[in-house]
């Protein structure tokens, strides 16, 4: 009896981890932010695909292959590393800015120097 109580216990608590913990944070910031997105600056669509086995950002016409180098779950940001065609690695990064009632978010882009906010679209 004893054994099947603690049983219960462990299961219960793995249960709710799974369930307010999730599987992975990281896995969920990857997937939140693939998708088609608008600039604030330049009004393209801006393509993410963090999620796939070929990981890319295409800016327009352009696709620029890109490997995660770190996602930090604190401050809700991903950093790769770019490798455009014309040029050498540089660093990327993308991240959530969550709205009042975080309802919806907008991604801070940083690339090449230059910082803008995308929004869905």
């Amino acid at each position: 009896m004893r054994n099947l109580n603690m049983l219960i216990i462990i299961a219960i608590v793995v249960a709710l981890g799974f369930a307010f913990g999730g599987c992975s944070g990281k896995q969920s910031i990857v997937s939140e932010m693939s998708g088609t997105w608008k600039s604030d600056k330049t009004n393209e669509p801006i393509k993410i695909n963090l999620s796939g086995d070929q990981k890319a950002i295409g800016i327009g016409s352009n696709t620029v292959p890109v490997t995660v180098k770190d996602i930090d779950e604190g401050t809700l940001m991903v950093k790769m590393e770019a490798k455009p065609a014309n040029g050498s690695a540089a660093v990327w990064s993308l991240r959530q800015v969550w709205n009042d009632n975080g309802s919806s978010f907008t991604i801070k882009f940083d690339h090449d120097g230059e910082e803008e906010t995308l929004s869905r679209g």
